[in-house]
């Protein structure tokens, strides 16, 4: 496509998306002949040679050097191969799995001419570059067998996939996002893969994007892409800034104008990012694509929305609003001090809130137009959280289905929904947040003594109803204890394990895999974030309002408690 749907810029811990105008496809184009392997290779590309084989090496260090030998992805882990007997070499894939470990040790099998490789792992990335974290001290045993060819030692049996220490895989590996539609079209949801770098990067980022989404986003992201979309080649060659994406015919069946302009954004949202794509050209079979209606356009999607910088509070059992160093009464609402109302909420867009009262057995929404209704009641009810839909989320502690979801208007959309979550039954839910995109749920839960950090899509049906979430949820695994987690970007969140009386050490993670512990502080029982540029870190004990400068926490002149940004 010649002329450029979107630019992305890079900001600290997530990306701005900034429009600059429609894209126009032309109506006719020359057929283009396309070099499979003329890609660029990326700026940052790290590589490592590793040793072949030794002649007369023994069965244990052959395995040691198969081991060993997952460091070199060059001519398709060609080393590697080197280990295996040629019917194993033919058949083993290096590119399926990745194991990432901390510890390795070779065992003796319980057969003769059987190794067992065992593991200490922190992730495993999968041939999609999806990457599944694990706790510490999680543990993986690999088992091989041995024989020999040619009077030398082999290995005649082995799963697919190569095994890379933790420190060499962040060298070889790096981080890249996909990017996959919120339901409405209106906002780009991240997608955190991984990669072995160089001249092969662009090509899996298209083949993985073409796939689908991560499983914890399944069906709760769309893609302009049908499932019969692929590469006519596995090659998506970048030369003078371009990267050529050559699709099949299949890719483009039955697709309007509308959604052609949808595959182009989405495929600049994702590939831009690399250092060596400044613009992105989508073929048809080496033919540009054209549009029937050259008026047809889009609306651009946003990347990393910002929350609005007002934050929601409760002062005087009154609702208040957060803004800088001012806190400000909400004006033109009823009087609700009668509750005893704790832990507000405010909707992304417009003027809607919701608040529990003092025993939390009571959640209240007020509508844009200032009327109080009694949106749900339970048992023990959590924060509650607003999504762009116009739903209120909370979860009920007393229930073995936790989670619940209150329409913004109860006359027109019915009462409160039980969102059914097969993963999260007999859990005890502390914290949860809808992200500012409106696909994804950030979740503290605690079962079996274990509490754990969730992010699933949250999965809508065509008119914004939430229905369920994903089944297969990413699970993070913080340095810190836990019981509260917030956005802090749209692929970066904080958490920390609030309390009235001991020290709270907060902490900063990336999805890309990086943390950061922020200042502790005594008897934290509050912290609030919101996503864009600029957006500040607040924390609340008791009585004092602190926010973060740096990496410290700095305490207010005014108080409110409860604080939260809009979401």
């Amino acid at each position: 496509m010649r002329r450029t749907l979107i630019s992305l810029l890079a900001m600290l811990l997530g990306v701005a998306l900034t429009a600059t105008g429609c894209a126009s496809i032309p109506r006719s184009s020359p057929v283009k002949q396309i070099e499979a392997h003329s890609e660029d290779s990326e700026s940052e590309s790290y590589s490592y040679a590793a040793d072949g084989p030794a002649d007369g090496a023994d069965a244990r260090a052959i395995v040691d050097g198969f081991v060993a030998a997952g460091r070199s992805v060059a001519e398709d882990y060609a080393v590697a191969r080197e280990f295996l007997t040629p019917e194993l070499s033919r058949q083993w894939r290096g590119d399926t799995s990745t194991l990432i470990y901390e510890a390795v040790n070779v065992v003796n099998g319980a057969e003769t001419n059987q190794y067992t490789i065992q593991l200490e792992i922190i992730g495993a990335v999968d041939a999609q570059g999806v990457r599944t974290m694990y706790p510490d001290h999680s543990t993986r045993a690999v088992d091989v067998a041995v024989s020999k060819v040619d009077d030398q030692w082999r290995i005649s049996d082995a799963p697919n996939g190569v095994m890379l220490e933790a420190s060499t895989f962040n060298k070889i590996f790096s981080a890249q996002t996909l990017y996959f539609y919120n339901a409405t079209y209106r906002y780009l949801v991240p997608d955190i893969r991984w990669f072995a770098t160089g001249s092969g990067t662009a090509t899996s980022m298209v083949e993985a994007l073409l796939e689908g989404p991560a499983p914890y986003l399944e069906n709760a992201v769309v893609s302009a892409f049908s499932s019969a979309g692929s590469l006519v080649r596995s090659a998506v060659p970048v030369r003078d800034g371009t990267a050529t994406v050559d699709l099949s015919k299949a890719t483009f069946q039955d697709a309007t104008d509308q959604m052609l302009l949808l595959m182009d954004q989405q495929l600049e949202a994702t590939l831009i990012p690399l250092s060596s794509v400044t613009k992105v050209q989508m073929l048809q079979e080496e033919t540009e694509i054209t549009l029937a209606d050259q008026s047809i356009t889009i609306e651009p999607a946003q990347v990393d929305p910002s929350t609005p910088d007002t934050l929601i509070g409760i002062a005087d059992k009154s609702l208040v609003y957060v803004k800088g160093l001012s806190v400000i009464p909400v004006g033109g609402l009823p009087d609700i001090s009668r509750y005893n109302p704790r832990e507000p909420a405010m909707s992304p867009i417009g003027n809607r809130y919701a608040f529990l009262n003092g025993s939390r057995k009571q959640l209240w929404t007020i509508g844009e137009d200032g009327s109080l209704d009694l949106g749900l009641e339970g048992e023990s009810l959590i924060q509650p959280s607003m999504d762009l839909a116009g739903w209120t989320w909370t979860a009920d502690n007393h229930d073995k289905n936790p989670l619940r979801a209150v329409p913004d208007s109860i006359a027109g959309k019915g009462e409160a929904r039980t969102i059914s979550v097969p993963w999260l039954e007999g859990s005890s839910v502390s914290s949860l947040r809808i992200s500012r995109d409106g696909a994804r749920a950030l979740i503290v839960a605690t079962k079996d003594s274990a509490t754990t950090v969730y992010v699933s899509g949250v999965i809508r049906d065509s008119d914004g109803v939430p229905r369920g979430l994903s089944k297969t949820p990413m699970k993070i695994y913080p340095d810190v204890p836990v019981n509260t987690a917030v956005w802090e970007s749209d692929r970066s969140i904080i958490v920390a394990e609030l309390s009235l009386t001991e020290p709270v050490l907060a902490e900063q993670i990336t999805f890309q895999g990086g943390s950061k512990h922020l200042q502790v502080l005594l008897g934290m029982v509050g912290i609030a974030a919101g996503t864009g540029k600029q957006r500040e870190v607040y924390a609340e004990s008791q009585d004092q309002l602190f926010s973060l400068v740096g990496n410290s926490w700095h305490v207010l002149d005014d108080y409110a408690k409860d604080i939260s940004y809009p979401g």
